[in-house]
């Protein structure tokens, strides 16, 4: 999301979340459960030190998961996009 910008250090988080889920570089994300990734990542951007690392890896997880919905999402809308195109998505 364009109005979405998060920090260098944020931007580490996501990294490591993006790599935990292994997404195709040409994937694309929904908008709603990336944002809550990177929400997620800034958060823990700004408290980096005051997170144990347990908890630290927990949310890593997290986030991991956030992406992971945002990947489905996306394959579902584009499923459901096509299908009402009348470009197939139905089975038979």
């Amino acid at each position: 999301m364009a109005d979405d910008i998060v920090t260098p250090e944020a931007a580490e988080f996501l990294s490591i979340m993006l790599e935990e889920t292994r997404l195709p570089d040409d994937w694309d994300v929904s908008g709603f459960w990336l944002g809550g990734a990177q929400q997620l990542a800034q958060f823990l951007a700004d408290h980096r030190g005051e997170i144990r690392l347990d908890d630290a890896a927990m949310l890593v997880g997290l986030g991991a998961m956030l992406v992971e919905m945002a990947k489905r999402e996306a394959e579902a809308s584009e499923t459901a996009g096509a299908f009402l195109r009348g470009d197939g998505g139905a089975h038979g």
